[in-house]
This record gives structure tokens, C-alpha cells and sequence, in this order.
């Protein structure tokens, strides 16, 4: 094995210094395909995955240093998997893979949470090697991408989470951040020096505005909103 493919720490369990990968992806082949390719270069598939609740359990439990997973995993696409798994392993890398060249889901992919984004149909040798620059701590951007993710940069403001054009007031996202990250409504009240009446109506304009009826899928409906008026505003500023 090359020295090149060998982790610089150890692993938990300390006998085996090689680099852990779990693998999730919703086709059996392509699964095996990897698994045979990456362990002939001497990278340690240890667990595989069909499905994202499953690729969250598999990496909660072993705390690889990557995670490969496909951005069509089952059952809502592995994009929706992706923030749960960084909290529950925090230094996981997070490599998405998809057959196509869906630019788009490639993006969506990168602001969620990965570290990079590669195609299938990349040699086992080239995976390998992109695989251990990502445990590393590297980004895995292909250049197809370099353009689009400069027009998201610049759409996105100096400071905030907001899109430059966008339902959400630059309050309301800054509320939906909160909400993002499990602070209570009197938390949210302190910290943005607000009453707790006051958050409670912008949380309220923020669900109708979604049209949803919880604070989680308030969440969720934001992420959405914001990939679409992201890709929207960056169309915009190319015509």
C-alpha cells in the first residue's frame, strides 16, 4: 500500500492505520464497484449503506474519515442526510457522488455540508487519492464548478444568511438560522435584543410565508428557498 494512502492519527479502535470510508449509495453495483476499487488501494470500506437513515447510523457508529454518498440516496436524496450526519460525526468528510453532471445538486451539495463532489465514474485509482486529500481537509471541486460557485459568492452578502433577493426579510433569516441550530424562542429573544412577542410573530410570518406549520419544516422549507433564490439570483445576473 502507499504511504500516501495511510491516515496521519489513528483510528479508535488503534490496530489499523488506513483510511476508514463508508460507502452510501442506493445501487448495489456501484457499491461493490467502489468497495473492491478503493480496498485494492488500500483504503478500508467499512460499512455500506442503501439508504440515508441507514448511512447516518453506519457513520454514527463508526466515525469514518468519509463518508462517499450518492446525491440520489433514498429515500428524499442523500443531500437531506448530509446536516445530520455532521452533527453526529463531526469529523466525517462528507464526499457526494452522483452519476451525472447535475451541476445544480453538485452546489446544493457543497452549501449543505460536503467537502467535495466527483462523479462515478472516476477510476478507483483517482477516488483513492481524491479521498485522502478530503480527509485531509481538502475541497474536491471539479472545475465545471469553480464558475457557479463564484456567481453563489457573489449572492451572497458580507454578512447574513440571506440571498441578495429574497421572501425572507434579512431578520426573518437570521431568526431561521437560530431556529436551525435548536435555540429556544427566549434564547432567540436575547440574543437578538428582541421581545419574545416580537420573535414569535416573525417566526409565524416566516411559516406562512413557507407554508408550512412547525419550526423544523420552517427549517427545512428555508434550505429550499434558498438553493431556488440562490440559483435564481445567479441566472439573474447572467442575463
Amino acid at each position: 500500500m502507499s504511504a500516501s494512502l495511510r491516515l496521519l492519527r489513528q483510528p479508535p479502535t488503534g490496530g489499523d492505520d488506513r483510511l476508514r470510508v463508508v460507502i452510501a449509495d442506493h445501487d448495489g453495483l456501484a457499491r461493490r464497484m467502489m468497495r473492491t476499487g478503493l480496498s485494492d488501494e488500500g483504503v478500508v470500506v467499512v460499512a455500506a449503506a442503501r439508504e440515508a437513515p441507514e448511512a447516518l447510523d453506519l457513520t454514527r457508529f463508526y466515525q469514518p474519515e468519509v463518508l462517499i454518498i450518492d446525491t440520489a440516496l433514498p429515500p428524499a436524496g442523500g443531500l437531506e442526510v448530509i446536516p445530520q450526519v455532521r452533527s453526529a460525526s463531526p469529523g466525517t468528510r462528507i464526499l457526494t457522488v452522483s452519476a451525472g453532471e447535475d451541476n445544480e445538486t453538485a452546489l446544493s451539495a457543497l452549501r449543505t455540508g460536503a467537502i467535495g463532489h466527483v462523479s462515478k465514474d472516476l477510476h478507483p485509482r483517482s477516488l483513492a487519492q481524491l479521498i485522502v486529500r478530503a480527509a485531509e481537509g481538502e475541497a474536491i471541486v471539479p472545475r465545471r464548478l469553480v464558475m457557479p460557485l463564484l456567481d453563489v459568492v457573489r449572492d451572497v452578502p458580507d454578512s447574513g444568511w440571506r440571498p441578495l433577493r429574497s421572501r425572507l426579510t434579512t431578520r426573518e433569516w437570521e431568526i431561521v438560522e437560530l431556529l436551525d441550530e435548536g435555540v429556544s424562542t427566549d434564547d432567540i429573544a436575547e440574543r437578538l435584543v428582541l421581545s419574545t412577542t416580537t420573535i414569535y410573530s416573525h417566526i409565524k410570518s416566516i411559516m406562512r410565508k413557507l407554508n408550512v406549520h412547525s419550526r423544523r419544516d420552517a427549517v427545512h422549507g428555508a434550505r429550499l428557498l434558498r438553493r431556488k433564490e440562490v440559483r435564481e439570483n445567479s441566472q439573474a445576473s447572467r442575463r
